[in-house]
């Protein structure tokens, strides 16, 4: 029996591509679909998400020599916010606890979308990596705030998790209606971000000056495009971080190839990785959410799937190439910071916050304060996010120590005042 369950935990539910595509054989079937259209759909869904997935590996892959190259270039303590490096580190020696908490709390947000009367909490938390990062930062945090373990620390952080994944898509849902329609919603840890850059948007401009509609000069007008765009901009970044470290630094990491050239081609590389994402996204989404009607339909009325930030890219595509830039603005002023302050922790550029999160605020950002608006959503979210990370990461137990970080906004906006509260409420109970 021990056997068949580890199956069911730990090679099915716990792996995001056959999760996803069980919900798609699930949700098509209660729509008595035709089995040539099942396949499909479930295919589509399972090839998507690995195709999404592969494309944020390489993005990682081509960033993360660099950037550790740096901290030890620069003889600091330094921090990398990287939700799958920091949840691999937790894996280790957390496996179990970190994946029946993971369970527990999906279970628990099942039943309370179920149960919840508005209209606008109907939504179904589907992003599963998104799930068990969220599942890690509750299994190495609760120990050290709340002096939780065992089962108490299990069902404690479940539940935490379950709160977070029902009622926050129902913010992007409300927000976003205008230009994502009911299909789904935005789940991911983003959530209270984005209400945050549609506050802050239009304090930097008016939504009419929308960023799909710039007239960029000459032959400026081909950066409308992602590929283009980043394709210029990356190697720059690259060959900026890579002058910092110095030429032996990155000799090191290049071998026979030119170092310049090899930052060059790491850049092009990061830019390859967005492409291949993105047809990711496209093929996911249109697979999981007409799939995903019939489990809304049959199961949970008026339930919207919530799913991962590049599915709102398309909504704005260079607010969020504007979203992107600011971001590594802030990422930047946040490390010299740190680092010209004498911080005791150095916060590098996140590949995760400046793009996942700095397109996804550049959407919302563009759509309610135009692109001065995407411009000032982007910088102002990356500099919270990056700068959050000081205060959180020596809550972080067993990952502290490390160089790794989990990142994105809503660790910061929710999580952070989170963690330092239940700190508080150890301390008065005797806890910790």
């Amino acid at each position: 029996m021990s056997e068949i369950i580890d199956f069911i935990i730990f090679q099915l539910l716990d792996r995001a591509p056959i999760f996803l595509g069980l919900i798609a054989l699930i949700g098509l079937l209660l729509q008595k679909k035709k089995t040539s259209e099942i396949i499909d759909g479930v295919v589509k869904t399972i090839v998507g998400l690995l195709i999404l997935t592969t494309g944020a590996g390489v993005l990682l892959n081509s960033i993360s020599p660099i950037m550790t190259k740096l901290n030890a270039s620069m003889g600091i303590q330094g921090v990398l916010p990287a939700n799958e490096a920091a949840f691999g580190v937790a894996m280790v020696d957390l496996a179990n606890t970190i994946t029946i908490t993971f369970l527990i709390g999906f279970l628990l947000h099942l039943f309370l979308v179920f149960i919840i009367p508005f209209k606008s909490c109907k939504n179904v938390y589907l992003t599963v990596h998104m799930q068990l990062f969220l599942a890690t930062f509750m299994v190495v945090s609760l120990p050290g705030t709340l002096g939780l373990s065992g089962t108490g620390l299990i069902i404690t952080g479940a539940v935490f998790c379950a709160l977070y994944w029902t009622f926050t898509p129902a913010i992007t849902r409300i927000i976003g209606k205008s230009f994502m329609g009911e299909d789904f919603t935005l789940g991911h840890q983003q959530q209270v971000g984005a209400l945050l850059a549609s506050k802050i948007a239009p304090l930097f401009g008016k939504k009419e000056q929308d960023a799909e509609e710039l007239k960029l000069p000459g032959f400026l007008s081909i950066f409308r495009d992602n590929t283009i765009s980043l394709s210029f901009l990356m190697p720059l970044i690259f060959i900026g971080i890579g002058l910092a470290i110095g030429s032996e630094g990155i000799t090191e990491l290049s071998g026979s190839t030119n170092w310049i050239m090899w930052l060059i081609i790491e850049g092009l590389q990061f830019t390859a990785g967005v492409v291949v994402l993105l047809v990711g996204v496209r093929m996911f989404i249109g697979s999981i959410v007409p799939a995903f009607k019939g489990i809304s339909d049959k199961l949970i009325p008026n339930a919207l799937p919530a799913l991962d930030s590049p599915s709102v890219y398309p909504f704005s595509p260079t607010g969020g190439m504007l979203g992107f830039l600011a971001s590594v603005v802030a990422a930047l002023v946040v490390m010299f910071a740190t680092i010209i302050f004498k911080c005791p922790i150095i916060v590098f550029p996140s590949p995760i916050i400046m793009f996942f999160d700095g397109c996804c605020m550049g959407v919302f950002g563009n759509k309610f304060g135009g692109y001065k608006g995407a411009l000032g959503a982007g910088f102002v979210t990356s500099l919270l996010a990056h700068a959050g990370i000081i205060l959180l990461y020596p809550m972080m137990g067993p990952i502290y120590g490390s160089g790794l970080m989990f990142s994105n906004i809503d660790f910061t906006l929710v999580w952070l005042p989170f963690i330092y509260l239940m700190k508080f409420i150890g301390i008065i109970f005797g806890l910790v």
